[in-house]
């Protein structure tokens, strides 16, 4: 039993070794720069450079090359009435092409009239579609007759967060192996049984937690990001130049009306003092003349 249990923990000692090297020999590689200059990326990607992720899972690092995931943004200024048209017409496009190839991450419309309208679209494509795509942007905002305002790009060095995942995922799986030979070993001790599963359960769900982390980190690189937004095309004279000029006449004869029941109102008001302080005013004037008149004569 105790030959069993020893034999036990060097394996998952063993094992964690194998991690902590992994991760060491991974983190010993010459590391990239997180974000590269944006004119080494495209030099790069037009000379065919790029390395694609791998799609198998025990693959630790691409044959040559960096992997690269990449975001673009782009701002389009169109006459308000065809701001919504032309992102429908792009969310259709990405949609038509299947979601293999393009998917719509999101979309938001809104604005109101003929004045002013907004819009903006998230997509996630692959490289050669999204190419094409940033292309075309420029010649659909002519055809819709607006403009191509800005557009930059980003790109973010996966190469060494990817060669780590995998070298652990490696080592994982290794231990993991280790630990099931161990399990069909014969033995009557119930308490070595349960701590080598409860260990197996635990190397187990950091597997599939690596797993799960090294598909999106995958899935960043192998399809390009893109977020668009579109704004309405500044004009000179809209329908709305002359609006304030137009609410103004409309409410002329209202605001007339209402200046002449506030001078109603008060005349009312004021009525009632007049018609008692006129004749009250008059008499004290009168007594204070005779006054003043009998001081005269003495």
């Amino acid at each position: 039993m105790k030959r069993f249990l020893c034999l036990a923990m060097l394996a998952i000692v063993a094992g964690c070794g194998d991690v902590e090297m992994a991760y060491e020999e991974a983190a010993s590689m010459d590391s990239a720069p997180a974000f590269a200059p944006e004119a080494d990326y495209e030099a790069e990607y037009a000379a065919g450079k790029m390395a694609e992720p791998a799609p198998t899972e025990g693959e630790s690092e691409p044959v040559g090359g960096r992997m690269l995931a990449y975001e673009y943004s782009a701002e389009l200024q169109v006459p308000a009435v065809r701001v919504g048209p032309v992102m429908k017409a792009h969310m259709a496009e990405c949609e038509s092409a299947g979601p293999a190839i393009c998917q719509v991450i999101s979309s938001n419309q809104g604005g109101s009239g003929e004045d002013w309208s907004w819009a903006s679209l998230e997509i996630r494509a692959a490289r050669d579609w999204m190419g094409d795509f940033r292309t075309g942007l420029e010649s659909d905002a002519k055809d819709a007759n607006g403009k191509l305002s800005s557009s930059s790009m980003r790109a973010e060095d996966l190469t060494r967060t990817i060669t780590d995942t995998t070298a652990r995922l490696d080592a994982q799986i290794t231990l993991r192996d280790r630990l099931l030979v161990l399990l069909e070993k014969d033995t009557d001790q119930v308490g070595d049984l349960l701590q080598i599963e409860r260990e197996l359960a635990r190397v187990q769900g950091e597997i599939e937690s690596a797993q799960s982390y090294l598909r999106v980190l995958q899935a960043r690189v192998s399809m390009d990001k893109m977020s668009l937004s579109y704004q309405t095309l500044p004009q000179a004279v809209s329908s709305s130049t002359f609006e304030s000029l137009g609410n103004a006449f409309k409410q002329f004869f209202g605001v007339l009306a209402d200046s002449l029941a506030t001078m109603v109102l008060f005349f009312a008001a004021i009525l009632p003092w007049l018609i008692i302080g006129v004749p009250v005013l008059w008499l004290l004037l009168r007594i204070m003349r005779g006054r003043l008149n009998l001081r005269k004569k003495a």
